[in-house]
């Protein structure tokens, strides 16, 4: 890992991730041997590649794609390991404690370890001995590695690349015969847009999940895009469907059954509608209406924050924002303090990207103000880049 792959604490980094769209064959992915040379491309020992970033047309042909495509999944010749379920069980399992772990490590570390874990289920699906069952399975923890690879990326800041890996993870889970991971995918793929600078396709993106699964989401999930719907809304400057969506989602909220969540929404609950809503208002221009949101998301992380980290360095580091355009600079700083002390243990390049756009914040409201925090920032994510390259 090298640092050049951190934005850092500096506020000019989030400058240097706006790469330009272009096509990457996006739709080879859905010919007959696609899927197989995606996995391949992503387990095959090499340098990862790099890919620009896709936007517009083209993320609207994979969601079109993945809402139309059958099946071209063909019986893999048998000729080794045997795949039984205790097999296939554990490769779920690991994959839950990698989503786990990621909350915890980010970046690098989980997208290695997701791309190895990958490659063994890669091979198991290219030359095991497994029924139809345990075939589908092994594509669905595909799905939810690549996914996860893809989610690792977005952290470092590499976001062509994380792309990509969402892409194949779509075509996984329809392999895998998943609607709903297919959704989780695009949800991912929407977060991105959303806050970089394509709103637009972010709503197009989710309502493709919405779509695509409609039938099948838990409360839980169809809560959770309805909050993304929110804050993508709130981008496109279409207020009145964000407060419709944010209605929604604390509809849904309510009646979700952690029963029926499945493993990889984990994570999902109060806190995030309350974060979204929050956003929403923030996006539309009405930071001091945002301000109780982001608290309470913020109240109901405190028992989960060991759990989530990254989450309490963005609910604070939002908070802050929200408070520096109400003009209350001494609250925006003293929240960014707390945030970069939370930060400090976290390899990830999303905290520093949360931190870099509150020091940004609070430096067009008052730079002098904006001075003890960026050099507590430089310090405190200097010292913790460092750290992990030791």
């Amino acid at each position: 890992m090298t640092t050049q792959e951190h934005p850092g604490w500096d506020p000019s980094s989030l400058r240097q991730h706006q790469a330009p769209p272009a096509n990457t064959g996006l739709d080879l992915l859905w010919t007959h041997h696609g899927l197989a040379d995606g996995l391949a491309e992503m387990t095959d020992g090499a340098q990862p590649h790099h890919f620009l970033a896709v936007s517009g047309p083209s993320l609207d042909s994979a969601a079109e794609r993945w809402l139309t495509a059958r099946s071209q999944q063909r019986p893999a010749t048998p000729t080794g390991q045997l795949v039984d379920d205790p097999l296939v069980r554990g490769f779920e399992e690991r994959v839950d404690v990698l989503r786990r772990m990621s909350d915890i490590l980010g970046g690098s570390d989980i997208y290695s370890l997701s791309v190895t874990e990958l490659g063994v289920t890669v091979r198991l699906l290219r030359t095991g001995t497994h029924s139809d069952t345990h075939q589908t399975r092994l594509y669905a923890v595909a799905a939810e590695l690549a996914r996860l690879a893809g989610w690792a990326m977005y952290d470092v800041g590499e976001y062509g690349r994380a792309q990509r890996c969402w892409l194949v993870a779509l075509r996984a889970a329809h392999e895998a015969g998943s609607p709903a991971l297919g959704a989780n995918v695009l949800r991912c793929m929407a977060e991105h847009a959303t806050w970089y600078g394509q709103p637009a396709d972010a709503v197009t993106l989710l309502h493709s999940a919405q779509e695509g699964a409609r039938s099948v989401l838990s409360a839980i999930e169809r809560a959770v895009i309805a909050a993304d719907l929110a804050i993508a809304y709130s981008r496109t400057g279409d207020q009145a469907d964000a407060m419709a969506a944010t209605g929604l989602a604390y509809s849904l909220i309510d009646e979700a059954r952690p029963e029926e969540n499945p493993p990889y929404m984990y994570w999902a609950g109060r806190k995030d509608i309350s974060f979204a809503a929050g956003e929403a208002l923030l996006s539309g221009g009405d930071p001091s209406g945002a301000i109780p949101y982001f608290q309470a998301a913020l109240d109901d992380l405190d028992d989960l924050d060991e759990e989530f980290p990254r989450d309490h360095v963005e609910f604070l580091s939002r908070l802050g924002v929200a408070h520096a355009r109400t003009g209350d600079t001494q609250t925006a700083v003293a929240l960014g303090h707390q945030a970069i002390t939370h930060a400090a243990g976290i390899d990830s390049g999303m905290t520093r990207r949360d931190i870099a756009r509150l020091c940004q914040e609070i430096e067009q409201a008052d730079r002098s103000g904006a001075a003890d925090l960026v050099d507590h920032a430089r310090y405190a994510l200097d010292s913790a880049t460092a750290s992990t390259l030791s």
